[in-house]
């Protein structure tokens, strides 16, 4: 035993010479797992916070809407979302208001528990805070029977996200949105992006359970590698893994929540599980390894980490076996080993044809010639020409790519990645193709999206600007109204002049002018109806017009959102291509060219942005200004109605003709003063309705630039042949 620790001499000693042959690669190995552990975790945590971002922009729209529209939006919603399989919305009693999953509406999660937990305290922990909340991994049947999404993987395991949804500044309703867990399996893993294709791992475990402390440290959180016959190059978890001395480890249905990380020999949690959570991280490359749940050596870096949302503390190991990881024979080593060979070979044939049977030296010669052709021969074949035919291929693949219009499909065949150089960089070639092709895939839907959210932009712009146009044609029927009304008033005020002079010269009443007075005011009072009723309809034009532009804003923040994600993208794709060298400068130009246009982008609906707020502000305006033109046209409407009461006591009883002429003549006179005001406030209406069209036509000019970036972004990644 003695140096190989828990390991006995017979299964040791091989492990240590391999290690002792790969001493000179500790520190590649040291970075190549805390590499393989930082983008993962960088991976996981942006995806977290891609979904909060989704989740909290879908509660600032339901914010405004009315209940019967909540399970309208929610199934519109998901639709432009990857992961989520239901969105559904709770209520503070916690009953399920609206639903993208039509048999959980109307259910109740007062007093609902799960194995993991309990509905009811996730849902209590929201209202008591007030903030969003991630809960789980825990098991729900609802999972089960919604179905799978984005992952060929599914169980009940699930995920779930919650969402505060304000309104007046308290909390209305919880937005929750599912996801199956399986999705954070798929993420962390990336199988082609396995350097260590046998036996390499990543998985979660919980280091801290804050919420629910009945869940142990060290239990699974994510699905496994090796969980069933899809990844496993030998025994799987399903079927069962076989130790030494300690039985077998087995999970029935999926490996959360079914296994706890253990050395089975001692039954205490595993070095590198126990001492990532007693430290935070722990990073262990060395002979002789430390025992994992299966009592094989393994190596590897684990981090802890909170999960945006969650309060509890999570873990996450990288490993890979001892064996796999040291298993590489340097061509060094190997041409040595070679060519050591030959010349002993060499040594002793010339010993024996000399000394033993001594034979000429024209025939030594002779026979040296041969066996050195012979052995260079061999060399060539078996040694050199596979390295150098590898190398031509990897360099056929990396040339495609580097040329602009590669393949990302195609990978390096398995059986030529050897234990040598040649065969590290071979998967370090498809690791790195395989990180384009997700990252280029990523951008590339990422890009689908941008274009979809631009198109109904456009629509949306287009739309309004119709309305506007609309607003604006109403406007100046309404202002020609008022002018025929006002000259009609202007008529009125000459017919009761001249009834005012007759009266004082008669006692009786012209009742030729009396119905001609009549007439004139029945006509006023006809046009004030049309033009109360257009003035009604300008104003709904205008709340409508309003409406669209608010939901133009939220198409403009989706887009920014996208932006910025595509940016994040780019970055992850430069840092991907420059871990690569000189095989990745392709790729490096690419995330520029892509970096370039999303910041495009962003600026594009910045710019949006900045003349949606002008444009709401000219709509207020214009609102408030039909308002108060309502408000004169319906005062002037009562005046017209007065006049028309006043006359018909004119044309019933002269006796009074003096006293009523008076009180007419002074209606008459408001009446021309508020058509006076009325006539402005259309003309202030119809320059601010004109300026509104012209901000309208801007903003259409800045989305239709946006497209022209898109599709420049989405011609570039089109160069590029995708897995998906």
């Amino acid at each position: 035993m003695g140096y190989f620790g828990w390991l006995d001499f017979r299964e040791g000693f091989p492990l240590w010479w391999s290690f002792r042959l790969n001493k000179n690669r500790t520190k590649t190995i040291e970075e190549t797992f805390e590499g393989i552990a930082k983008t993962r975790l960088d991976v996981l945590t942006g995806w977290a916070n891609g979904q909060w971002d989704f989740l909290e922009k879908t509660a600032l729209e339901l914010e405004h809407m009315l209940s019967d529209n909540f399970k309208q939006i929610l199934e519109n919603k998901l639709q432009k979302s990857r992961d989520f399989t239901e969105l559904f919305l709770l209520d503070k009693e916690k009953i399920v208001l609206a639903s993208t999953y039509s048999s959980h509406i109307g259910a109740s999660y007062a007093n609902a528990k799960d194995s993991a937990g309990s509905y009811q305290k996730a849902i209590e922990y929201v209202l008591k805070h007030n903030k969003p909340f991630l809960y789980g991994p825990f098991q729900d049947t609802f999972t089960l029977e919604i179905g799978a999404r984005s992952s060929r993987f599914h169980d009940e395991v699930t995920l779930l996200f919650l969402q505060p949804v304000m309104q007046r500044g308290q909390l209305k309703y919880i937005l929750s949105g599912r996801i199956p867990n399986d999705v954070v399996g798929d993420l962390i893993q990336r199988e082609a992006g396995h350097v260590f294709q046998d036996s390499g791992d990543n998985y979660l475990f919980m280091a801290k359970s804050t919420f629910n402390p009945a869940i142990s440290q060290g239990i699974a959180l994510s699905r496994s590698r090796f969980e069933d016959h899809t990844f496993t190059f030998g025994e799987n978890l399903k079927d069962g893994i076989h130790t030494k001395s300690w039985g077998t480890v087995q999970i029935k249905k999926h490996t959360e929540f079914e296994i706890r990380f253990t050395d089975p020999a001692t039954n205490e949690l595993h070095p590198g599980v126990s001492n990532t959570i007693q430290n935070g991280e722990n990073l262990f490359i060395e002979f002789p390894g430390y025992s994992d749940y299966r009592h094989i050596p393994v190596i590897g870096k684990g981090v802890t980490f909170q999960m945006p949302g969650s309060i509890d503390t999570w873990g996450m190991m990288c490993e890979a076996d001892l064996e796999e990881v040291y298993r590489n024979r340097s061509l060094n080593w190997q041409f040595g080993k070679e060519v050591t060979f030959m010349l002993i070979t060499a040594l002793i044939l010339n010993i024996m044809f000399t000394m033993i049977f001594a034979i000429p030296p024209i025939l030594l010669a002779f026979i040296q010639t041969v066996y050195l052709s012979f052995a260079g021969f061999f060399f060539y074949k078996k040694i050199l020409n596979p390295v150098v035919s590898r190398l031509r291929q990897m360099n056929d693949i990396v040339r495609k790519i580097a040329e602009g219009g590669g393949d990302l499909t195609i990978r390096l065949d398995k059986k030529l990645l050897l234990n040598d150089e040649s065969g590290t960089l071979g998967r370090w070639v498809n690791n790195m193709i395989d990180s384009q092709d997700e990252l280029m895939t990523k951008v590339k839907l990422a890009t689908l999206d941008v274009e979809q959210a631009n198109e109904s932009l456009q629509n949306k712009t287009m739309l309004v600007e119709e309305n506007s146009y609309s607003v604006i044609r109403q406007m100046g029927e309404m202002l020609l109204g008022m002018n025929h009304q006002y000259q009609d008033i202007q008529e009125a005020m000459k017919q009761v002049d001249q009834i005012s002079d007759k009266m004082k010269e008669m006692e009786y009443l012209s009742q030729q002018q009396l119905n001609g007075a009549l007439a004139q005011v029945e006509g006023i009072t006809t046009k004030m109806n049309q033009i109360v009723e257009k003035v009604g309809h300008a104003l709904q034009s205008t709340e409508d017009f309003m409406k669209l532009s608010q939901n133009i804003g939220r198409v403009v923040d989706s887009i920014d959102s996208i932006a910025q994600q595509t940016n994040l993208l780019a970055l992850n794709a430069t840092i991907e291509a420059a871990r690569a060298g000189e095989y990745g400068k392709g790729f490096t130009v690419v995330a520029t060219e892509i970096r370039k246009l999303a910041d495009q982008t962003t600026n594009a609906t910045k710019e949006i942005g900045q003349t949606l707020e002008k444009i709401e502000e000219s709509s207020v305006h214009v609102q408030k200004a039909i308002q108060e033109s309502s408000k004169e046209v319906e005062t002037g409407s009562e005046f017209v109605h007065s006049v028309h009461e006043v006359l018909n006591n004119i044309a019933q009883a002269s006796a009074t003709g003096p006293n009523v002429t008076d009180e007419m003549t002074e209606i008459i006179s408001n009446i021309a003063t508020i058509n006076e005001k009325n006539t402005h406030t259309v003309q202030n209406i119809d320059t601010a309705a004109a300026k509104m069209v012209n901000l309208i036509q801007d903003s259409r000019f800045d989305s239709e630039q946006s497209s022209l970036v898109v599709s420049r972004l989405n011609r570039l990644i089109s160069k590029f042949k995708l897995t998906s």
